[in-house]
């Protein structure tokens, strides 16, 4: 029995439709009792509200549009942000392309961007729940069908292809896997690149993908949404081949492209101190960016960089360094005394020490904010105490 079985009757939609607005978080257990006391079968009153519950989740991911539509557990957690998914129709639109087969198209989150934007979606899912959900998500769009099959199986007719090739559940196997391969992926990525290669397409992997793997023939994009690394999109036939961009999404987007990789240089910890955007550090173009700006790192093989004045750029975020102690959880909570700091944001990269464990150590008392860096400065652990470039 799937986890929304009961909701795709003509009872379970009833039932959903008059308790959407309802609030959830005010007694949930008086209102089960209520449901079941009105002859309502509790699976179907579990997943209904299971439902109303996802939909408030979604909400960050797809606006107004969660209020009608439907998800799953894992169908949430893996769809695609609605304004990224946005971004990819556009790439299909600029490389001309009318119509998109979508395999594996989950509960259709990256369909229903293309079918928004005018393109002939064919979504395809060998789930039968999910296809049933990306059905009902679909289906106010005539240029949009779903079909509940095996995307390795499915005749393409479109001019576009989109693949959202899911990890296999690798702790099942005996062996934890310390090195993904082709193989660990749903299709096989062999055959995913393969087809990939015959039409204007777009794959969509997590953003930890292992960079090995990545064909040399495919434009690779990292995405960046509000702050937060999102996916990496390797793209083929639709120009930029062979570049790594990352790429930023938010009230303005940003893209910085290039062909080679280079490495920033090394020097030492200056006046200001920047975070590159995850999807910079990501797609390994720090160091072009970095000595574009005249920039530098300051301990090997750590994300951070520095310079003795001020750089504004949407790819940085930037503080300047106000105090630069030893590493030492004494004297980081004497300073934050000293300085009446109540209000500390904790940044590391590079050293064991976490934000959970220092910071009831630390006892803020007082009205003074501060951001702490945790990192490696010329290999030694410090803690960089910073106010935020305004």
């Amino acid at each position: 029995m799937s986890q929304v079985d009961r909701l795709l009757t003509p009872q379970g939609f009833a039932l959903l439709r008059s308790l959407e607005a309802q609030d959830l978080k005010s007694d949930p257990i008086k209102l089960i009792e209520k449901l079941r006391k009105a002859g309502h079968d509790p699976e179907l009153v579990s997943q209904v509200l299971t439902q109303l519950k996802l939909r408030s989740r979604a909400t960050s991911k797809f606006g107004e549009f969660a209020e009608q539509m439907l998800f799953t557990e894992p169908g949430l957690e893996q769809a695609t942000r609605l304004s990224v998914a946005a971004h990819h129709a556009g790439r299909f639109l600029e490389a001309r392309v009318s119509s998109v087969t979508d395999l594996g198209c989950g509960i259709g989150a990256d369909a229903l961007a293309f079918a928004a934007a005018g393109l002939k979606v064919v979504g395809v899912e060998r789930d039968e729940a999910t296809a049933a959900l990306a059905s009902f998500n679909l289906a106010s769009f005539e240029n949009a069908v779903v079909v509940h099959g095996d995307a390795t199986e499915h005749e393409i007719t479109t001019q576009g292809l989109w693949f959202d090739p899911a990890r296999r559940d690798l702790s099942h196997t005996g062996e934890r896997h310390k090195v993904l391969s082709p193989e660990d992926f749903t299709p096989n990525l062999n055959w995913v690149f393969d087809l990939a290669r015959t039409k204007p397409s777009g794959v969509k992997l997590g953003p930890a993908f292992p960079l090995d793997l990545i064909p040399e023939d495919a434009h690779a994009e990292w995405v960046s949404h509000s702050g937060d690394l999102v996916e990496l999109a390797l793209w083929f036939g639709m120009g930029r081949e062979g570049q790594r961009s990352a790429l930023q999404i938010g009230q303005q987007s940003h893209r910085y492209s290039a062909m080679e990789i280079v490495l920033a240089e090394l020097g030492s910890l200056d006046r200001y101190l920047y975070e590159p955007d995850p999807a910079m550090i990501r797609s390994g173009l720090m160091g072009n960016l970095a000595n574009e700006l005249g920039l530098r790192t300051f301990s090997s093989g750590i994300a951070y960089l520095s310079s003795a004045t001020k750089v504004n750029s949407p790819w940085l975020k930037g503080f300047e360094v106000i105090a630069a102690l030893p590493l030492d959880e004494k004297k980081i909570a004497s300073w934050c005394r000293e300085h009446e700091i109540g209000v500390l944001e904790i940044k590391k990269r590079g050293v064991d020490t976490t934000p959970e464990q220092l910071r009831p150590k630390l006892r803020l008392k007082g009205t003074g904010t501060a951001t702490l860096v945790l990192t490696k400065v010329g290999g030694a652990r410090q803690a960089l105490f910073c106010q935020p470039i305004r």
